[in-house]
This record gives structure tokens, sequence and C-alpha cells, in this order.
């Protein structure tokens, strides 16, 4: 388990996470907001 402590593990996982957070986040948007996407592609 030392390797989750490496510094370059530790500065993937942070992408990771941003990544997955934002991908989340636009998911829910889209979900929660389906008229969004139609008015968008016209």
């Amino acid at each position: 388990m030392s390797f989750l402590f490496h510094k370059r593990t530790k500065r993937i996982a942070k992408w990771v996470w941003g990544f997955v957070a934002i991908f989340v986040s636009l998911g829910m948007v889209v979900f929660f907001a389906p008229g969004l996407v139609t008015l968008i592609t016209g």
C-alpha cells in the first residue's frame, strides 16, 4: 500500500478525481435538465 503515498501516484489520483468530479457534475446537469441538451443541439 506504500505506492498510494508516492508523489506521482498522488498527482495521478488528483487528476483522476478531478475528471470524475467534472464528469459526474456534467452528468447531473444533463440528467436533471434534459431540455438543456435539446436546446444546445438545436
